[in-house]
């Protein structure tokens, strides 16, 4: 069963919240909670105003588990800082580096400008920029735990191990919870539209790491899976379908990259093609956007056939 539309409780104690674009997950065990997913800076007042109507008080809150360092799973979190106070950010050694980095959060403040515009013209009900209040910029974002693979997250009586799922990114991480078969990871299967059962492959830091993440996290069996884009999934047998899907649209994707640069179009020419492609998917960003990272999977595909020179 697909859940697109938070705020929605996937199981016992553990809800889908924020918005269907930008979810964040969050996990409650008796007196204590966490959540998972940094999100866009428009996000935050409304997971405040959820968690306030399930009765989840500010205290309760102690962590805020980044995934991966990219601008929109990370720009809430200075929000979250100040509206839970008790709570700790948890992240990756490679992504505290990003998130320490002033030039890296000047770059995704602007993203998140953009962002913020984009969801704006959403329909009623959606994030909007006059949800999100003047936030004072920040530098940088600090990060108070560094988590590796094989470290466990706990929440009250819960725990989330730790896997390291790079390909998407270096500092991608997914959490497994065996007893109740969750498993959260973000943006590791790339960019999922429901309503058109498609997939934009997002293997921007390696091909090959990134369909052995996907393999790894098929084996896991999970019941539950969270997506950091437009759905969550309940039910052992769709996300098994789901995580298969997700495999097979990446080998096609770098097919069709490595057929073509074979048959003579240059990586330039069908980057911006790819990116057209993405853009219409979610013209949340300018084209140019897109097309970098467009160009960002060409060099990766290349690059693991041994067609790195190619231009």
């Amino acid at each position: 069963m697909g859940i697109e539309q938070p705020p929605a409780e996937l199981t016992k104690g553990f809800w889908m919240l924020g918005t269907r674009a930008y979810p964040v997950y969050v996990c409650r065990d008796a007196e204590e909670a966490a959540i998972f997913e940094g999100g866009i800076g428009a996000v935050g007042p409304v997971v405040a105003r959820q968690l306030a109507e399930l009765g989840i008080g500010a205290q309760a809150v102690r962590q805020i588990v980044v995934t991966h360092a990219h601008p929109d799973h990370v720009m809430a979190v200075p929000q979250f800082r100040r509206m839970f106070p008790a709570a700790a950010v948890s992240a990756s050694a490679v992504a505290a580096r990003t998130l320490a980095s002033e030039k890296a959060i000047a770059l995704f403040q602007q993203i998140d400008q953009g962002l913020a515009k984009a969801v704006g013209s959403q329909p009623p009900g959606a994030v909007g920029t006059a949800e999100a209040p003047a936030e004072p910029p920040v530098k940088t974002i600090a990060v108070n735990r560094l988590l590796e693979e094989g470290d466990v997250v706990a929440v009250g009586r819960r725990r989330f191990h730790v896997l390291a799922t790079p390909g998407h990114s270096e500092c991608s991480l997914s959490f497994f919870e065996p007893e109740a078969r969750v498993l959260v990871i973000s943006d590791a299967t790339g960019y999922y539209v429901p309503e058109r059962h498609l997939w934009w492959p997002n293997y921007f830091s390696g091909y090959a790491p990134y369909l052995a993440s996907i393999r790894r996290l098929t084996g896991l069996g999970a019941e539950v899976l969270c997506l950091s884009h437009n759905a969550a999934l309940v039910g052992a047998e769709e996300i098994k379908a789901y995580l298969a899907g997700a495999i097979a649209a990446t080998e096609a994707y770098h097919r069709r990259i490595v057929e073509a640069v074979r048959g003579g179009q240059s990586a330039g020419d069908l980057a911006g093609q790819l990116g057209r492609e993405a853009y219409e998917l979610a013209p949340v960003l300018p084209l140019e956007f897109f097309q970098k990272n467009c160009a960002l999977l060409v060099k990766q595909s290349l690059a693991a056939e041994g067609l790195a020179g190619e231009k």
